[in-house]
């Protein structure tokens, strides 16, 4: 295990820093690289950005049938099981 002392993920472990994975609905993968932003952002801004993060997550998921593509899209990412 990498991790670091105080029990946080060590750069081999998750999600590298600034690197989101796809998901495969380029809609959502937009909205999830916005999340990039948090890390320049002053951390008075994260719960601003957080609830615009995550109503912009609410309405894809709310979005009518015929407008995302229909069923789990299969992982692109080799490296991600």
């Amino acid at each position: 295990m990498t991790g670091s002392s105080a029990g946080q993920p060590g750069p081999d472990e998750g999600t590298r820093a600034g690197t989101v994975p796809s998901t495969g609905h380029e809609r959502v993968d937009a909205v999830l690289a916005r999340a990039a932003e948090l890390d320049t952002a002053e951390v008075a801004e994260h719960p601003r950005l957080h609830e615009e993060l995550h109503a912009a997550l609410a309405a894809e998921l709310d979005a009518e049938p015929g407008t995302v593509p229909p069923g789990p899209v299969p992982r692109t990412d080799p490296d991600r099981p």
